[in-house]
């Protein structure tokens, strides 16, 4: 199912927790901005160690995230990735491989730092950070503060 009307993405865009608080019309800018991409099951979306620029939402399907030859995580529709190499302009920080037929919203590095302009979204980012490190605390996998 492709959504070309920007109008269409909008409940693809809204749960997702990096987005909650936006005005709809933020929303709906980050929803004509956003680039529908497909990958079929086993291609590998992003690796680690390249550069980013850009994030993906994912639609429809799911992905692997491995650091290493190690999976840490798997996410599916409503979950996204590479918000990390956007903000601090670092590498990748883990390889993303498609494990079902993907379709993804990219949102570019440019758009990403408009957003950023707007404190709901600066703040959701924040929080989304916070909440995946507290997660990595209590998996014993983060170094002790």
């Amino acid at each position: 199912m492709t959504a070309l009307n920007p109008i269409t993405r909008l409940p693809s865009l809204r749960p997702v927790s990096i987005f909650r608080g936006l005005s709809k019309q933020a929303l709906f800018s980050i929803a004509r901005k956003a680039t529908e991409v497909t990958y079929p099951a086993g291609t590998t979306v992003v690796r680690e160690g390249e550069p980013g620029d850009s994030m993906g939402v994912i639609v429809a399907g799911a992905v692997d995230v491995c650091k290493g030859e190690h999976i840490v995580a798997t996410l599916a529709a409503g979950d996204y990735f590479g918000e990390l190499a956007l903000i601090d302009g670092e590498p990748r920080t883990a390889t993303v491989v498609a494990t079902e037929d993907l379709t993804l919203l990219t949102v570019k590095s440019e758009d990403f730092d408009v957003l950023l302009t707007d404190p709901y979204f600066s703040r959701a980012v924040m929080r989304n950070l916070a909440q995946r490190f507290r997660e990595v605390q209590d998996a014993g996998l983060a170094a002790k503060i």
